[in-house]
C-alpha cells in the first residue's frame, strides 16, 4: 500500500505536471510545424527534433543546474 501512495504522489508532483506540461507545449509546437512551416517531411521531422532538444535542455537545465558538466 505504501508503495501505491508513492506512485500516486510521484504522480501529482510538480516535477511530474512540469514534465506533462512541457510535453504538451513541445507537442503543440510539433503539430504547428506543418501550418507556419510547410516544408517536405524530412525537414519537419530534423525541426521537430531540433525543438523537442531545445525544450527537453531548457528543462534539463532548470532540473539540474549547473551540476551537470
Amino acid at each position: 500500500m505504501k508503495g501505491i501512495r508513492a506512485y500516486i504522489a510521484t504522480l501529482f508532483s510538480g516535477a511530474m505536471i512540469g514534465l506533462v506540461g512541457i510535453h504538451t507545449l513541445e507537442d503543440i509546437i510539433l503539430l504547428s510545424i506543418g501550418r507556419f512551416a510547410p516544408l517536405p517531411l524530412i525537414a519537419m521531422y530534423a525541426l521537430g527534433l531540433a525543438m523537442s532538444w531545445l525544450v527537453m535542455g531548457a528543462l534539463l537545465h532548470k532540473v539540474l543546474g549547473h551540476k551537470h558538466h
